[in-house]
């Protein structure tokens, strides 16, 4: 085995990674477990001497299951016990493939929004980890100055299809959630967690230009704290839609129309109505999560399942000794 500064930082990195997406509810392969590896330096303070290879991960990964400390089906890898990780694994994948189908049906319309530079899947589609119930969440780049013109224009046209998750809705199977919304502008995230980091290096661009996503990753950067092996190059793997000279025209006419005065003040109406909307909403000022709206930034999760996931994640290191930071939450209220 190669020498790599700290053999229990290595090692405790690979049982980390496994806890997490335990989690979840997520199996993983080599691949994954590589991909996906906590960063060690989080788990002890004597730094990696060399980079971690596949190799090195499958020969660790061989160590344990020998040991007990983690079982294997199939090429997927999860704690003692969850053995049923597998069946779900699977099962979901095949749900997430068909809700694919349906997310970029509709996606396709969405180059007829004026103002959007990118759409990226997010959460459980991202992860290809959905259920039946499991709604469309994204991420949405807007020009910067149209951040809230944009979010009408979405909403309308998402509205249009009836593929729009409403407030009141409890579940919304295969609606869109745009619950996060920044400008082209404003691409760092300022929430620095490691839920959020194992959140962003799983987004899949679906309307977006190679350039931007570029410039996302390297805006974030803080990602490699949490995340040892995440290279964004690797990331960009399209599952897009077919582009339509004829809606990004109709885009481009849009904003043509509106890239004026005229566009100023409809701007400026649309951000003092969308917040105080936000403002008078009850749920905005709910504990446990967060919710932000300003002129580059628009995040609505106010029922965040990042503090649930944080602390049983801490709680799993315990269990298996690991030392190391005790993970916090990005600061939800």
């Amino acid at each position: 085995m190669v020498y790599f500064g700290s053999m229990d930082s290595f090692k405790s990195a690979i049982l980390a990674t496994v806890v997490y997406y335990d989690i979840l509810d997520v199996s993983l392969t080599l691949f994954e477990v590589h991909k996906f590896l906590v960063n060690p330096g989080r788990l002890s303070k004597i730094p990696i001497a060399e980079p971690i290879t596949l190799g090195h991960i499958d020969e660790e990964l061989q160590t344990l299951v020998k040991l007990g400390t983690i079982q294997t089906k199939n090429g997927f890898y999860f704690l003692p016990g969850r053995e049923r990780l597998y069946d779900i694994r699977i099962g979901r994948e095949k749900i997430s493939a068909a809700k694919w189908k349906k997310f970029l049906k509709t996606s396709r319309w969405f180059q007829a929004v004026p103002y959007l530079r990118g759409m990226l899947a997010s959460g459980s589609m991202a992860l290809g980890n959905t259920d039946e119930d499991s709604d469309f969440d994204v991420l949405v780049i807007a020009a910067s100055g149209r951040l809230y013109t944009c979010r009408v224009f979405l909403s309308l046209t998402a509205s249009l299809f009836r593929a729009r998750r409403k407030r009141f809705d409890k579940t919304a199977p295969d609606k869109f959630c745009f619950n996060h919304y920044i400008t082209d502008t404003s691409l760092p995230i300022r929430h620095e967690s490691l839920y959020n980091a194992q959140t962003y290096i799983h987004l899949k661009p679906v309307l977006i230009g190679g350039e931007l996503f570029e410039d996302f990753y390297a805006s974030n950067i803080w990602l490699n704290k949490y995340v040892y092996n995440f290279k964004p190059a690797n990331m960009f793997v399209r599952r897009s839609v077919k582009p339509s000279v004829f809606l990004r025209s109709a885009a481009v006419l849009g904003e043509f129309f509106l890239n004026n005065k005229l566009g100023d003040l409809l701007e400026g109406f649309l951000k003092k109505y969308q917040q105080r909307r936000i403002r008078s909403n009850p749920v905005t000022y709910e504990k446990g999560g967060r919710v932000v709206f300003n002129g580059g930034e628009l995040e609505f999760h106010p029922h965040s399942f990042e503090r649930i996931v944080v602390d049983r994640y801490n709680v799993g290191l315990i269990k298996l000794g690991i030392p190391g930071i005790v993970e916090k939450d990005s600061g939800l209220s």
